[in-house]
């Protein structure tokens, strides 16, 4: 005789699961990014709004992006695992998981309403009772075939949450508000910029001032435009002028340190000094980060209408080290950073033991390294659209020009003599000054 083994999850171990390894931060974040999908569904030609609303009693996010038809609510959005409906969106969700794990997380009692012009409807959930039948997992919907809305008003979806459970109630206080004000004004700089305002208990965020330096005294950025598995890689590196380094460790914004990683115009990884952006000290990737790279800053954009071909992990906060496109573009942003460090290294004249050494009297050396230096800044968005650079420029290359780099070791006496004598600093500025002596010298402009 055959029979039937029960493979069917309980519905409270299954929230348990689902919900166990995000945070309240984390959801949040979720839910707001369904309001940023439904302005990229919708695509609308004006600005639209996203309203953030909460205390230890509710959670509440009203936008008005265009809302969701009732067809999608009833037979995708609340599904797991579906990915159909953000296919060749833009997006960076695509099994189906943040909305869902959000609102478990966060609280017992939910609606979820929205009307996009065409129909209404309403989903009313109350976890509790939900949990009582394991057999049923629907929920009834309520709907209405036509818009409740006037000809003026806007497409729109709003979630609400109450009964807020106890880890949601215990997290959130006045320095949380701040941490979730900073990381929109951070996650969602380029959707602030010009497509969404965005509203966190009525106080409008202001976009990060994130932005490139074109060309400068002594370098420019290093650029690499790439595509691969069916993702558009954009990488700048740059060295970061002196004062705005040491002004931005003095507010301890994010976003100003190591690599900033977009996917999608989302911010998704900041500051990220760690082997997983190369920072490791093996020979084929970047040195172990230190202060002597202080001044380094590099910016990734990926973009991808299918969004399961982004390095992300589910949590939306980190790469997925196991996506094969993650290994080629940590490959790309090596390649694109090593002139940068080395350029950092060459600049203070500090070989690799000294680099592990103690760390006062290099600070102590680097602070007093003031450049006044005249710039060329361009907006960070114009880079990801239309920007692209020649070849690096270094000191004393005539810009404009296709750059060859020379490599060559001399003895330490020898160099550290000619530097003297040329009243330069770094090894980089003996080659550059020898060379144009030799070129001069031979004449070789009249060949």
């Amino acid at each position: 005789m055959t029979e039937k083994v029960d493979f069917s999850p309980s519905k409270k171990l299954f929230i348990e699961i689902l919900t166990k390894d995000i945070d309240i931060h984390d959801c949040i974040l979720d839910l707001l990014d369904n309001s940023v999908d439904s302005y990229t569904r919708n695509k609308p030609s004006d600005k639209r709004m996203i309203k953030l609303d909460f205390d230890k009693n509710k959670i509440e996010i009203f936008d008005n992006c265009g809302g969701l038809p009732c067809d999608l609510i009833k037979n995708k959005v609340f599904r797991f695992g579906v990915e159909t409906f953000t296919e060749n969106l833009g997006t960076i969700g695509f099994y189906g998981l943040g909305l869902k794990r959000s609102i478990f997380k966060l609280g017992k009692s939910i609606i979820f309403e929205t009307d996009d012009k065409k129909e209404y409807c309403r989903l009313d959930i109350n976890v509790e009772d939900w949990l009582k039948n394991e057999n049923e997992w629907r929920i009834p919907l309520k709907k209405k075939e036509s818009s409740k809305l006037g000809p003026d008003e806007k497409g729109y979806a709003k979630i609400k949450i109450t009964k807020l459970n106890q880890e949601t109630k215990e997290t959130i206080d006045v320095p949380f508000e701040n941490y979730i004000k900073e990381t929109i004004q951070i996650y969602y700089t380029r959707f602030i910029e010009n497509k969404i305002d965005f509203y966190v208990n009525g106080e409008e965020q202001k976009p990060s001032d994130i932005d490139i330096i074109r060309k400068s005294k002594r370098y420019s950025p290093e650029i690499l435009i790439d595509t691969y598995n069916g993702v558009k890689i954009q990488i700048a590196c740059w060295i970061e002028l002196k004062f705005k380094v040491k002004e931005k460790r003095i507010t301890k914004k994010r976003g100003y340190q190591g690599w900033n990683i977009f996917m999608n115009d989302r911010l998704i990884i900041n500051d990220a000094v760690s082997k997983l952006t190369g920072w490791s000290g093996k020979k084929t990737e970047l040195p172990k980060y230190h202060s002597l790279w202080n001044e380094f800053r590099g910016v990734v954009f990926l973009s991808s209408e299918d969004p399961s071909r982004l390095p992300i992990n589910t949590l939306k906060n980190g790469f997925n080290t196991e996506n094969r496109t993650y290994h080629y573009l940590l490959k790309k942003m090596v390649e694109t950073a090593r002139p940068v460090i080395n350029y950092l290294r060459d600049k203070y004249n500090k070989p690799k033991e000294e680099l592990e050494e103690g760390e006062s009297k290099l600070l102590k050396e680097i602070s007093a390294d003031v450049i006044d230096e005249k710039i060329e800044e361009i907006a960070i968005e114009s880079f990801n659209e239309n920007l692209s650079f020649k070849a690096p420029i270094y000191i004393g290359a005539p810009t404009g020009e296709k750059i060859a780099k020379i490599k060559y070791e001399k003895p330490y006496d020898q160099v550290s003599k000619l530097k003297k004598y040329l009243k330069v600093r770094t090894n980089a500025e003996v080659g550059i000054k020898t060379f144009d002596y030799y070129w001069k010298l031979e004449e070789l402009d009249n060949e």
